[in-house]
């Protein structure tokens, strides 16, 4: 009988994960985008705005971005990049 990881495994491998997504970064491609507003009703923590004069989003406060890939995932035309 093999026993699972052990703590310091556990540890060691969530603080790879939490640096790594710590070095990634949203990259937006607004000529992509169609205003269809997926990204900026998942966002956790806000770093979307529609614009609905121009029917395309404005990502700011990237300082606050958490790197989750909500948006990445929602995104139907693929504007938005997370790497």
């Amino acid at each position: 009988m093999s026993e699972g990881p052990n703590l310091g495994s556990l540890l060691a491998e969530h603080w790879y994960l939490a640096r790594k997504l710590r070095s990634l970064e949203i990259h937006f491609a607004p000529e992509r985008c169609k205003g269809l507003w997926q990204c900026y009703e998942v966002c956790p923590v806000g770093c979307w705005t529609p614009d609905y004069d121009v029917r395309c989003v404005v990502f700011h406060h990237g300082e606050r971005c958490i790197a989750c890939g909500a948006c990445v995932l929602q995104c139907p035309e693929r504007a938005i990049e997370l790497r």
